[in-house]
């Protein structure tokens, strides 16, 4: 299955935001030499990054083609952290740039930024002279299993929604 990159106009069938050649220009310019592979590995690795980033992020603005283009971006209503207006057919090279350190991670680690959340594991148990006290971390959510790359957030950060819990900026419990 090759790349469908997203050009801008909200394609109904995209499935990368970055091609092969955009995310290898990316690691050469960077000096990652950890990306290398075969393009097949590479193209499974940029699709599971797109799809991390258009699923799983809480994105400013609104989809520029609704719900029939297949990917969270192009959008409207969307601004960079200097309060430039993102064009609403523009694919940021912000996304760009995250979609190959996210692609990065998963060439790595197949899943990585997917990881399996068993809500069993978010109990604690403590044991102390005898008393024994049974607890659900509520920090331990499924988010809590992802890695947080800082590029990445650094990178996208401007354009995501504000205080909606976004896996890459994280959430505040009290505890």
């Amino acid at each position: 299955m090759s790349l469908t990159v997203e050009d801008g106009s909200g394609l109904v069938d995209a499935n990368a935001f970055a091609s092969i050649a955009e995310v290898d220009a990316y690691h050469d310019a960077m000096g990652n030499a950890a990306w290398t592979g075969e393009d097949a590995a590479k193209e499974a690795a940029i699709r599971r990054a797109t799809a991390f980033l258009s699923n799983s992020c809480s994105w400013a603005g609104l989809r520029t083609r609704n719900r029939s283009q297949a990917l969270a971006w192009p959008r409207s209503g969307v601004w960079d952290g200097e309060g430039n207006a993102i064009a609403s057919d523009e694919i940021p090279h912000e996304l760009v740039n995250a979609t190959a350190e996210i692609a990065l991670r998963e060439l790595e680690e197949p899943g990585a930024m997917n990881p399996d959340f068993i809500a069993a594991d978010a109990i604690s148990r403590e044991k102390v002279e005898g008393m024994e006290v049974q607890y659900a971390n509520r920090a331990a959510s499924a988010d809590a299993y992802r890695p947080v790359i800082m590029t990445v957030r650094d990178l996208i950060g401007p354009f995501l929604r504000k205080g909606a819990g976004n896996p890459l900026v994280g959430r505040a419990f009290r505890v």
